[in-house]
């Protein structure tokens, strides 16, 4: 793989992360359940995720894969990054915000589309839905697993915002499996063949199968009076998650089918 797709693979992976936590975040929000550390946490996090995905944007080459879009894409970036800092000043002066997050998060969401329009894969269509469900994926995990740790210094905060994010996760995952499939079908098996074989496997057992697994697990283990064990399981499942989402994003710019 070229430098060049490193770098797209670098952008995809920042844009999929921060997009899908500001989304997952502003949802949990308007929902509400969540303590307002948390979402403070979680703003100031979230305008270091964008002012990392701005910098990886900036640094994306003008091959064909990005000029294309470059003018739609770049701006959209950029929105996305504004609505985070939005968010963060919002969330600090208290002032209505879930939806400011949930618009932000979308913009970032479309940002992931334009480029898989852009090219890099042999199905735009089912490229923009890996990215798409990348996304909520990483956005799930990674909103749960920090969350997990205000239970412990709030034991009587509800379950119930980390048990949809949970549910958001293996929802997620489902749908990652069931398009692994479809583009091997309708697009071609050349990732299972030669030296990429044992890279496609891993983004099918270890990026989808073995986080739905721990998942699962966390959902259980989410019924005890401690959650510990569940955010040690979505500890797992981040990392997991993160390692598909790269290997699904590199297997995508190196055969052209975006499992």
């Amino acid at each position: 793989m070229s430098i060049d797709a490193l770098l797209f693979v670098n952008w995809i992976f920042w844009a999929a992360l921060s997009a899908g936590t500001l989304l997952v975040v502003g949802i949990t929000e308007a929902v509400g359940g969540t303590t307002r550390g948390y979402r403070l946490f979680m703003a100031w996090l979230l305008v270091v995720f964008a002012a990392i995905l701005v910098l990886s944007d900036l640094a994306l080459p003008l091959g064909p894969e990005a000029a294309a879009t470059t003018d739609v894409r770049r701006p959209l970036s950029f929105a996305f990054a504004a609505g985070s800092l939005a968010y963060l000043i919002a969330s600090i002066a208290r002032w209505p915000r879930a939806w400011l997050a949930i618009g932000s998060g979308l913009v970032g969401l479309l940002a992931l589309v334009v480029l898989a329009v852009a090219g890099g894969s042999r199905s735009a269509p089912l490229f923009a839905s890996q990215l798409v469900l990348a996304a909520l994926a990483l956005g799930a995990v990674n909103a749960g697993m920090l969350l997990g740790h205000w239970y412990l210094v709030t034991p009587k905060l509800s379950p119930a915002p980390l048990r949809r994010m949970m549910w958001l996760l293996v929802g997620a995952l489902v749908l990652q499996g069931l398009a692994f499939a479809v583009a091997l079908i309708t697009v071609g098996t050349e990732p299972l063949v030669g030296g990429l074989g044992w890279l496609a496997w891993l983004r099918l057992g270890v990026g989808i199968l073995l986080p739905m697994v721990a998942t699962v697990l966390a959902i259980l283990a989410s019924t005890a009076p401690s959650l510990q064990a569940s955010t040690g399981l979505l500890y797992i499942g981040l990392a997991l998650v993160m390692a598909g989402s790269i290997a699904g994003a590199s297997i995508t710019y190196l055969t052209g089918v975006p499992v």
